[in-house]
């Protein structure tokens, strides 16, 4: 062989190996409001790897394993866009009420909830054919949704009731509903599926809510503008991000008390963690910032579409390649 030809044989070899193991780390996927697209982000990169279009203001996001897709939700154009995890391309777009917000995926991949703001309900739809299974009453501008671990319970924050509404999957029914503090946006329930907490933009705190005694045990004072809420791997700390106080708070989920306010990005929405990395979304400064998640040490930052959002869980852990 000569080595001309060995040599452009083992870059394009290189090259190959660089683009898989680009890959076989964590994405996010990134809700971007002003550009109307969804930002899929190379973590072990730093770099964004494609912008996949969605539908008008996008703002809610839901990866699922499970299903093998990431859901979208566009208040504006009341859609939700279907993203196929495998291949990372938008492969459908669901219509979804009036203005949708909140979104969730059932753990077992089955069931996809959608918060419809405006009409007062949750939409549920087959997360495997898009079709509409129906719709369940709730109270005022649900906004956050979460699902229990058996994929049998869900919660919604009914934000102008300020409230948590709990809802039966099976009976399509919302059978309870939860005090908690002003104006509930965010929700995020620990992964034993025992403790839901609640985090309440008007009053600056985060309710912390006992699943079984279906109460609120604990209220714990944050930032200004609580927003975005994403769990430690191991679920010993949650992470808060304050809106109009540029910090994220973090949580000692065993004590229930703040242990730390870090200073953040400008004007923090969605907020993930993986691994010893901690993501913080700017909707100002259009970039997603990275930090320590032990110390909140500043480790740099990624460009985003506009005006980024990322409400939800916006990571995905892609299987190992063999």
């Amino acid at each position: 062989m000569k080595p001309s030809l060995f040599a452009g044989l083992l870059a394009l070899m290189c090259g190959a190996l660089t683009s898989a193991a680009a890959l076989a780390g964590p994405l996010a996927y990134i809700t971007n409001q002003g550009s109307h697209d969804v930002s899929v982000v190379d973590l072990e990169t730093s770099r964004v790897i494609a912008a996949l279009p969605a539908g008008k203001s996008p703002a809610g996001v839901w990866v699922s394993e499970a299903a093998g897709k990431a859901f979208i939700s566009s208040p504006d154009s009341a859609s939700i866009t279907v993203i196929d995890l495998a291949t990372r391309r938008v492969t459908g777009s669901i219509p979804a009420g009036k203005s949708p917000v909140g979104i969730t995926v059932t753990p077992d991949g089955r069931r996809l909830l959608v918060a419809d703001w405006f009409s007062h309900r949750v939409l549920v739809f087959d997360a495997a054919t898009h079709a509409a299974l129906g719709e369940i009453a709730v109270g005022n501008a649900p906004a956050g949704l979460v699902a229990s671990p058996d994929s049998r319970t869900a919660w919604v924050a009914n934000r102008d009731d300020n409230a948590v509404g709990v809802l039966d999957l099976a009976q399509m029914k919302q059978v309870s509903t939860i005090a908690v503090g002003n104006h509930p946006f965010a929700l995020e329930l620990s992964a034993d599926g025992r403790t839901l907490y609640a985090l309440n933009v008007w009053s600056n705190d985060v309710s912390v809510v006992d699943v079984a005694q279906q109460r609120s045990v604990a209220t714990l004072p944050v930032g200004k503008g609580p927003y975005g809420i994403a769990f430690s791997d191991d679920g010993a700390r949650a992470y808060v991000t304050n809106q109009q106080g540029d910090s994220v708070s973090v949580i000692d989920t065993a004590q229930r008390q703040v242990i730390a306010t870090w200073p953040s990005v400008v004007y923090p929405e969605g907020v993930a963690v993986t691994g010893n990395t901690l993501l913080v979304v700017s909707w100002m400064d259009d970039l997603v910032g990275v930090f320590d998640a032990q110390t909140g040490a500043a480790r740099g930052t990624i460009d985003l579409g506009r005006n980024p959002r990322g409400f939800g869980r916006f990571i995905h852990r892609p299987a190992p390649a063999h």
